[in-house]
């Protein structure tokens, strides 16, 4: 278990394309002693902080004064995992890259520069009340816990159909990490034509045609599917800027949801105590 803030040992790069804008983006991670993780573009230091949130639509998206940075969740799943509990991370454009479509480049580059710990506490956030939010027929509901338990289903069509995970806290961290974004052959076009999804590929993402999966290669895991949603639950939820001790059940969640819980845990000081 963690017991203090953390940061990276050293300066390390990291480069790719953009998933939604199809561009190339630059990234320079810095140890960061102040508590938290932040993005610089453009001059413009952005919180990775759940109030920071701009739009939730296949990404995440935090903004402030006029500059955006999306797509930031792979990256904050990363770092999570990876015990990192402040940095900054300078990047030439408006969109983490997507890399392999999973967060292993991001946790693999910060376990090579290793972390630094300093004497700093309040790295946790205890759930203290049962709460809930829903958004038609998903929902997520956490209740308190002295650990991080997490139970995941989703419900697709086939051949995806319904899959249920459960992990504890930083268990099967590599399979998590590794699981890659999705998509469906038939929703590209129409999220193509509001501006999305312009870097999909299969070298970014799994295809799911109508019967079987399209990438050549296939599945990683057989709950990659599944995975990848809690890998995006739980970058979200380091938006809250800690660890959430509590046990979470979620159906069929997605970013906005994800977001509506931290929302949620903050909206009284009664829901939680920090240590």
């Amino acid at each position: 278990m963690i017991k203090r803030q953390t940061t990276i040992n050293r300066i390390f790069k990291l480069s790719g394309i953009g998933l939604h804008t199809g561009k190339p983006v630059n990234m320079e991670f810095l140890p960061r002693r102040e508590f938290g993780i932040a993005f610089c573009i453009g001059g413009t230091i952005i919180p990775a902080r759940y109030d920071m949130v701009a739009d939730t639509r296949l990404s995440t998206q935090i903004a402030a004064d006029g500059k955006s940075v999306s797509t930031i969740e792979h990256l904050m799943a990363a770092f999570y995992y990876s015990g990192i509990t402040n940095c900054l991370v300078y990047i030439d454009g408006p969109e983490i890259p997507i890399m392999d479509g999973s967060a292993w480049e991001f946790y693999h580059e910060m376990w090579r520069a290793g972390a630094y710990e300093f004497p700093e506490a309040g790295v946790y956030l205890k759930v203290l009340k049962s709460l809930e939010v829903n958004n038609n027929d998903s929902w997520i509901k956490v209740k308190p816990l002295n650990t991080l338990d997490i139970t995941l289903s989703i419900d697709f069509r086939p051949p995806v159909g319904k899959q249920k995970k459960r992990v504890m806290d930083v268990e099967n961290a590599i399979s998590i990490v590794n699981s890659r974004t999705f998509g469906f052959l038939e929703e590209l076009e129409a999220i193509q034509k509001v501006g999305l999804a312009k870097g999909a590929s299969l070298d970014n993402a799994i295809a799911i045609g109508e019967d079987d999966i399209v990438n050549p290669d296939g599945l990683r895991y057989g709950k990659e599917l599944v995975n990848h949603k809690i890998l995006d639950l739980i970058g979200d939820i380091y938006t809250s800027g800690f660890r959430i001790l509590g046990k979470i059940e979620a159906n069929k969640p997605g970013h906005y949801l994800n977001n509506l819980l931290i929302k949620e845990i903050f909206s009284s000081p009664d829901n939680y105590a920090i240590y």
